[in-house]
């Protein structure tokens, strides 16, 4: 199990990774998820890109564990790119494996928007 601080960072990074949204979905409203790198190791700086229609507001993501904090994404042109950039301490420890980040937003049109990626932490 990832410890405290690692699940922090990796909740960070998952947020901004993840994809699409829920319910009746317009093409135009899924959301793009870019993440950097996608295996992470301790000292390693991650970012993650979200890239929404104009307007999305409230983008917020999470690790997929028990226990994770949700993180704020923000964004400088009007809610189109969302951004979230962090660090994993030098200290962190975790079970290698794969944890799943899960972001979610509003999309213009009021409809909750969501998605989900994988980052691989050896």
């Amino acid at each position: 199990m990832p410890g405290p601080k690692l699940k922090a960072v990796i909740l960070s990074l998952a947020m901004l990774a993840a994809t699409g949204c829920a319910g009746l979905m317009k093409p135009a409203q899924s959301l793009e998820v870019n993440i950097t790198p996608q295996t992470v190791y301790p000292g390693s700086i991650v970012t993650i890109q979200v890239k929404a229609p104009m307007g999305t507001r409230a983008v917020t993501g999470r690790l997929d564990i028990p226990g994770s904090p949700v993180v704020p994404f923000k964004t400088r042109d009007e809610g189109r790119t969302w951004t979230f950039t962090t660090q994993i301490p030098l200290t962190a420890v975790w079970t290698p494996g794969r944890y799943q980040i899960v972001v979610q937003g509003r999309a213009p049109d009021g409809s909750r928007c969501w998605g989900e990626t994988w980052l691989a932490a050896p």
